[in-house]
C-alpha cells in the first residue's frame, strides 16, 4: 500500500479553524504528532499516511483541512 506525505498550508488568521476541524472527526491521525510550522508562523502541517490512494489519504483528514492539502505519493529509498 502506498505512502503518502500530506502537505496542509493555511492562513495565520486560519490556524484556530484548522485545530478546531480535528472536534469530533474520526481519524486515525487524531490524537497523534504532526510536524508543524505554526508555532512558528509558517501555517504549516505534514503527515505521513498510508492509503489506497491520494482521495483515501485526504480521507483521514477533515474537509476544512483536506481542501488546503498537497497528497503527494512517497517511498523510503537508501541514501547512498
Amino acid at each position: 500500500m502506498p505512502f503518502f506525505l500530506l502537505h496542509h498550508r493555511h492562513e495565520p488568521d486560519e490556524c484556530a479553524a484548522a485545530f478546531a476541524a480535528w472536534a469530533g472527526f474520526r481519524s486515525p491521525l487524531r490524537h497523534r504528532r504532526a510536524a508543524s510550522t505554526c508555532l512558528g508562523g509558517g501555517h504549516a502541517l505534514w503527515w505521513r499516511v498510508q492509503a489506497e490512494d491520494a482521495a483515501a489519504a485526504l480521507a483521514q483528514l477533515p474537509q476544512f483541512v483536506a481542501r488546503r492539502t498537497v497528497p503527494i505519493e512517497v517511498r523510503d529509498v537508501e541514501i547512498p
